[in-house]
């Protein structure tokens, strides 16, 4: 999405030196464009396919042409440039049974899921997908089944189990390496891309290759991953798509290890389950009954929608699986049109990575998480982290906000079971924040500008002699917001006796 944005956010008088000075260094505008010449048509390139019997060297010396590549064995012809006269004399020689233009090939490249295409991230400059593995820098932590440590389209940084099975955080399963390439796949041209490319991911094994009823796979290895989490301060988001088997559950100490992390400025992100029922079982919230831990107010809540298109009328619904929300949280930290669910993302046939460094295509709440983890992680990215409580409901309520409506799904547009319409998750430029000037100040090198820059941005300094004058800015110097929100300065070392100044914002090329 090249749209032509500019945001202008500051404009200064300054009163300087009119002494020139030399050079812009690195923060210089250089220019892209060449010079191309009227004179120089560019003539393309043919596949000839002679006869069998053909004699192809006498064929291109009759012609007088130039061959590039030659074909002795899997077919008798060559490729060459040719202008269109040779062309038409060659389709009538009797030696030859065809001339076709010549095309080109690219790579397999990776697959963005239908999730990915419904959501609009390709479009997104933050994401920056262009298949150069451009990292978002952001630490995410998958509560889950492990992810495979050294699958080649994941960033995986840390591996942690609390199973006691030894497996490290290797994924044995598939389901947590699925999630995790959902969140964050690297932008790399293989296999497929994440919401987040290239964040950084934290396997916290907490399910163990037993069967999953067993005491192996229980609370308390959740809480103990919060707590591991908890101590590895850098996580700034948690992926977690455990629902409870229906046993008992520690509901009080599941709550307060969660509330600790949210403390903490943690955006823990929950998947409400696939069972097709109310999350606040027994008619609201605060019951050992109710589906957690996606039914405590301080998590994300996340249901699926269908995103797709071969889905035919069940196409941009709720999925039929989803488990919904008849109740508002008591108390309420988010005002979300869902009730006790703040957001829907995609999770119908979901292809994303999977052990034995494959892929797989997976449906469930648990792939919406993802969805909703990643773009957490692209927020967080743009806006910097959240420190506390309030900072994680204001991330919370700004990715609500510029949710979807479901009446702005599509057709066929079907309400949500609860009739309560959590909006669909996807990024927005809404949440992008205008450059913000930290410092403005005359410098040894010259008139300096601080402020703070997002990845998929370019930012530019530009000045004008005057206000009154219409294109009369010009370009000083530029710099690219790169990884995660970060400061930056850009400097005018060629004063003049008056200069205004501004920063533009444009999202790179």
């Amino acid at each position: 999405m090249k749209r032509e944005l500019i945001r202008l956010i500051l404009v200064l008088a300054l009163l300087g030196s009119a002494t020139a000075r030399a050079g812009l260094g690195t923060n210089t505008l250089q220019g892209t464009n060449s010079a191309l010449s009227a004179n120089a048509p560019v003539v393309p390139s043919y596949i000839v396919t002679l006869k069998r019997e053909a004699d192809q060297d006498g064929c291109a010396r009759d012609f007088a042409i130039t061959r590039h590549h030659i074909y002795r064995h899997v077919l008798n012809g060559f490729s060459a440039k040719l202008d269109a006269a040779t062309v038409e004399k060659l389709r009538h020689d009797p030696r030859v049974q065809e001339v076709e233009p010549d095309g080109r090939v690219v790579l397999c490249q990776q697959t963005p899921s239908n999730g990915f295409i419904r959501m609009g991230v390709s479009n997104f400059p933050e994401a920056r997908i262009n298949g150069q593995d451009n990292r978002i820098n952001v630490d995410v932590a998958v509560l889950d089944t492990g992810i495979q440590l050294d699958h080649p389209d994941l960033n995986v940084v840390q591996g942690m189990d609390v199973t006691d099975s030894g497996l490290n955080g290797d994924d044995w399963d598939g389901h947590g390496t699925h999630v995790a390439g959902i969140i964050g796949a690297l932008d790399n041209d293989i296999g497929v891309v994440g919401v987040a490319p290239g964040v950084r991911l934290w396997s916290v094994q907490v399910l163990g290759p037993s069967d999953l009823s067993s005491d192996s796979n229980n609370w308390a290895n959740v809480i103990s991953g919060c707590e591991y989490i908890a101590t590895n301060t850098q996580i700034e988001v948690v992926n977690c798509s455990l629902v409870s088997d229906g046993s008992p559950v520690p509901y009080d100490a599941i709550h307060q290890a969660i509330t600790n992390l949210v403390n903490l400025g943690v955006v823990f992100v929950a998947a409400v389950g696939n069972a097709s029922q109310d999350i606040a079982q027994g008619g609201g919230y605060g019951s050992v009954n109710n589906i957690v831990p996606a039914a405590f107010p301080e998590v994300m809540a996340v249901s699926a929608m269908d995103s797709d298109p071969s889905d035919g009328e069940n196409f941009n619904t709720i999925a039929y699986f989803s488990n919904y929300s008849s109740f508002w949280h008591v108390p309420s930290f988010v005002n979300a049109p869902g009730a006790g669910i703040d957001l829907a993302e995609p999770g119908v046939n979901i292809l994303s990575t999977y052990t034995n460094s494959g892929y797989a295509t997976l449906s469930g709440t648990s792939m919406s998480c993802g969805f909703a983890s990643g773009l957490v992680a692209l927020y967080i990215a743009a806006n910097g982290r959240a420190t506390n409580t309030q900072g994680v409901y204001a991330i919370r309520q700004a990715l609500i906000n510029s949710g979807q409506p479901q009446s702005d799904w599509g057709p066929p547009y079907s309400t949500d079971p609860d009739g309560n319409e959590e909006p669909l998750g996807i990024p927005s430029e809404s949440w992008v924040p205008a450059p913000n000037i930290t410092s403005a100040s005359m410098t040894v090198q010259g008139f300096q500008v601080t402020f703070a820059a997002v990845p998929g941005y370019t930012y530019t300094l530009q000045s004008a002699s005057s206000l009154g004058q219409s294109n009369a800015w010009v370009n000083l110097g530029s710099t690219n917001g790169t990884g995660s929100v970060a400061t930056v300065s850009l400097t005018d070392t060629n004063l003049s006796a008056m200069n205004f100044y501004r920063v533009a914002q444009l999202p790179s090329p």
